[in-house]
């Protein structure tokens, strides 16, 4: 499986390349959609008909970003602990949780896409990290739970959900906060940021807040 023949089957006339995304001292590199990618012409209207088939794990999303930034500015939050990203798309918030002192990092995502993406991007940025399209193990095997923009599926995923619960420590980044009937989190920072690669006016300059358990 390579990502740059899946990207072109995907979005035709669209391709892969390395980004560094960078805020202050801190920056991860990711494979991203390109800017000459075709479907970044696109306007909204039509990018609407291509929204089931978007890559998600190409894109460094905006939640995603301001978690990752947060992590990095407050290694304490994760260092030698054992960390879950649980929906983890490019990887970008594993990734900062390992430059953050993660004692483990577990990216999951159903996706099997997403897991290559997130593998290829840790590599790039010399991390280890682990890879599961499904994580089935117990919440005492884990002291830390990371999120964005995850919370609306966290409410529906049953058994899951239950186990995610139990886990100490979380981390979650949301555009749109869903407070779900089982946690109880807490605001403890806000970031002002925009979904890399640009769509269209979508995704730009939205405020991220971060919540902890």
């Amino acid at each position: 499986m390579d990502l740059q023949s899946e990207i072109t089957s995907l979005l035709p006339g669209s391709q892969l390349d390395w980004q560094r995304l960078q805020w202050q001292q801190f920056a991860i590199e990711l494979q991203l959609l390109a800017p000459e990618s075709a479907l970044l012409s696109l306007d909204a209207q039509q990018i609407g008909d291509y929204w089931q088939q978007l890559p998600y794990w190409a894109f460094a999303w905006a939640a995603g970003q301001g978690l990752a930034q947060h992590i990095l500015a407050h290694p304490e939050l994760v260092k030698g602990k054992r960390v879950l990203d649980f929906g983890c798309g490019s990887g970008i918030v594993g990734i900062a949780a390992a430059k953050a002192g993660a004692k483990s990092v577990i990216c999951c995502d159903s996706d099997p896409l997403a897991l290559l993406a997130a593998q290829e991007n840790a590599n790039r940025n010399t991390v280890a990290l682990s890879f599961t399209p499904r994580w089935d193990g117990e919440a005492e095997q884990l002291d830390c739970l990371l999120a964005a923009d995850i919370l609306y599926d966290l409410t529906s995923v049953g058994d899951l959900a239950q186990q995610c619960a139990a886990i100490p420590s979380w981390l979650i980044a949301e555009t749109q906060y869903q407070l779900p009937p089982w946690s109880k989190l807490h605001q403890i920072a806000d970031y002002t940021v925009t979904t890399q690669p640009i769509l269209d006016d979508f995704d730009q300059d939205l405020r991220v807040s971060i919540y902890r358990s």
